[in-house]
């Protein structure tokens, strides 16, 4: 069998996530090992119960089912995710390595994030003569971060310069975040030689401000940044920074994992030095090669929007598939329809969404929707293989895919992403082989229109049963608990069309309470009440299940139904007026209650009205009540 390897990452840091999936994907292919890839959206400044719906996706893999777990662990740091993980890991016993970030009792491949800052810094210093320095920090308690800082720190000492704590700015990570504070800072301090971020995509917000605020880059300042993701090489300027190596390093992360699983001892944490990457941001010259690599990325300024463009009709697509709908079935149907058949750009041939068991409970059911871990099933809404369409299906939960790959099969990569509504589970979604979907503006943006969908359906259908439980009640006597005249017209009569259309028998039975005036004048309407309720109680529990039972008005009842008895009735008659002096006895009334049974069988081949039965029906009824009246006075 195959062996398979669970991988958790946190999708915010999809230019590191791409380029190492090239490494992590080249060792499991050579090694023709199944990665099962979890990607999670929180961020540490969002709240708390969007943040509990995202890492929720960390319960879905039972980890006693995969060979091995690789830990993305510099991204796994915004909401406690590798102290849930190690948890799991080491109670599930399973193999286990971390990716530049230390863990205790797990193996861990780090790059060194002080030597290649360190090296940086002294370029600075020593090439440019840097004096004043401003760092853009990421979050603080984050131990890369710490590692980084210090470098710098150490640099200015040993020439002898100082880094103010009020030379640190919280950029939070983020390209948006540093855009805000820079000009703030800036109104009170003046501009540095050098502004040293602690990642590429703090640098180049920096550097989108700076410019935005009429400076001139390297002229006036230096940025640089750390990481090298791929926009850093073609940004404008070329963005100085720091390379990690990461394809190499995810690599030799897989292959360790391997190694771990085939029995081979652990080693603790290993330790790869990183260098600088010098370029133009820092007043240095680019390659020739380079150059043009970033001539052909500006030329995509008039490509993007349009990408955008379609991406966003894309995502009106998808509302509108799952807008208006009333059941999970026709959202299935209207999927099929916006899909298509074979590849969708922004989705591959091969996907999934699946619905978790209990959020398809709380439309029909008053249940709580699940915070935590999920349900043993979930409701595949949609799926398609090699581009086919299949059908609307349920599978356990702990397959993950409906799509079982093939043991001949090359090496697969299925891409997992949670559906939810703040801290409440939805669902999943998976890909297979289809790494595009790791770019932010693509997959966060779908999940979250499908989401929204997908609560709109839940409303539509929740207020749909609503709608139809009203219409039931408006049918419904409420005296008896039987159906009343609208719920005779609305129900009743479509059911015997339906009989005869299908060319059954039917049967009509007309019930009458016996001397009710006597029981209303004599003991009270409150008697003549109970005498009803008894009446309808005997009817409901002696006539099929199929059947209809309606209070037609006063004391007269109808019962109707497919003739199951294979008889004139005679047999249900019984059944009924003995159920009724049965509940009489029971509560030793005061009164003698009694009914006057009329039966007519419906016969599909003639052609007589319902009207003209229930005429027939009656008058049968009436030469019981007589017949009845006769003997009481004899």
């Amino acid at each position: 069998m195959k062996r398979k390897i669970a991988v958790f990452a946190n999708g915010w840091s999809d230019e590191y996530l791409l380029i190492a999936l090239d490494g992590i994907n080249r060792c499991a292919t050579e090694n023709n090992i199944d990665v099962y890839f979890f990607v999670e959206y929180s961020s540490y400044n969002r709240l708390d119960e969007n943040v509990q719906g995202e890492v929720n996706i960390l319960n879905l893999p039972h980890l006693e089912d995969f060979d091995g777990v690789l830990l993305m662990g510099n991204t796994l740091t915004n909401a406690g995710e590798i102290d849930i993980l190690r948890e799991r890991i080491l109670k599930a016993n399973v193999p286990a390595v971390c990716l530049e970030y230390e863990v205790d009792g797990i193996d861990c491949i780090c790059t060194d994030n002080y030597s290649g800052m360190h090296e940086l810094c002294e370029h600075l210093v020593e090439e440019h003569n840097v004096k004043s320095v401003l760092f853009v920090s990421g979050m603080m308690e984050n131990v890369e971060n710490q590692e980084r800082l210090r470098a710098l720190r150490d640099v200015l000492s040993d020439h002898k310069l100082t880094l103010g704590e009020e030379f640190i700015i919280d950029g939070e990570w983020s390209f948006y975040a540093i855009q805000l504070k820079l000009p703030k800072w800036l109104e009170k301090h003046e501009l540095p030689d050098a502004i040293v971020c602690a990642n590429d995509v703090m640098a180049m917000g920096t550097i989108t401000q700076l410019i935005r605020m009429g400076y001139e880059l390297p002229k006036d300042v230096i940025v640089t940044g750390f990481d090298n993701v791929n926009s850093s090489k073609t940004f404008v300027p070329a963005l100085s920074t720091v390379d990690r190596c990461w394809i190499d390093r995810s690599y030799d992360g897989f292959k360790h994992l391997i190694d771990l699983m085939d029995g081979k001892p652990k080693k603790g944490i290993q330790m790869f030095p990183s260098t600088m990457m010098i370029r133009e941001s820092c007043g240095c010259d680019i390659s020739p090669e380079l150059k043009r690599e970033q001539l052909q990325t500006l030329n995509r300024v008039y490509t993007v929007p349009i990408e955008r463009t379609l991406f966003d009709w894309h995502l009106t697509g998808l509302d509108e598939a799952t807008t208006g709908r009333n059941s999970l079935e026709a959202i299935h149907d209207s999927l099929m329809g916006f899909f298509g058949e074979g590849e969708t750009p922004y989705e591959g041939d091969t996907f999934c969404i699946c619905i978790d068991e209990n959020f398809v409970d709380s439309i029909y059911e008053p249940v709580e929707l699940r915070c935590l871990g999920y349900s043993e099933q979930m409701h595949v809404l949609y799926a398609k293989r090699d581009g086919q369409h299949m059908p609307y299906q349920k599978i356990k939960t702990s397959y993950i895919f409906p799509v079982f790959a093939s043991p001949d099969e090359p090496a697969n990569v299925y891409y997992i992403a949670p559906l939810h509504n703040l801290s409440s589970s939805i669902g999943y979604a998976v890909f297979k082989n289809y790494e595009k979907v790791l770019e932010t503006y693509f997959f966060y943006s779908w999940l979250r229109h499908l989401k929204t969908g997908l609560l709109r359906c839940r409303q539509n259908i929740i207020m749909d049963n609503m709608n139809n439980k009203l219409k039931d009640i408006s049918m419904i006597d409420e005296l008896s608990g039987l159906h009343n005249r609208k719920g005779y017209e609305k129900k009743g009569i479509p059911l015997l069309e339906q009989i005869k259309e299908d060319k059954k028998t039917a049967m009509m039975m007309v019930v009458d309470i016996n001397h009710m005036k006597m029981i209303n004048d004599r003991y009270g309407h409150l008697s003549g009440d109970l005498a009803i309720r008894l009446v309808a109680k005997a009817i409901r529990e002696t006539m099929p299940q199929s059947w209809y039972g309606i209070r037609y008005g006063g004391d007269e009842f109808v019962m109707i139904g497919e003739n199951v008895f294979v008889d004139d009735g005679t047999i249900l008659k019984n059944r009924l007026c003995a159920a009724v002096e049965s509940e009489a006895k029971a509560l030793m009334l005061p009164f003698k209650l009694t009914v006057s049974v009329g039966a007519v069988l419906m016969d599909p081949d003639k052609d007589v009205t319902i009207e003209e039965y229930f005429s027939m029906a009656d008058t049968a009824m009436y030469e019981m009540k007589k017949k009845i009246h006769q003997e009481n006075k004899n």
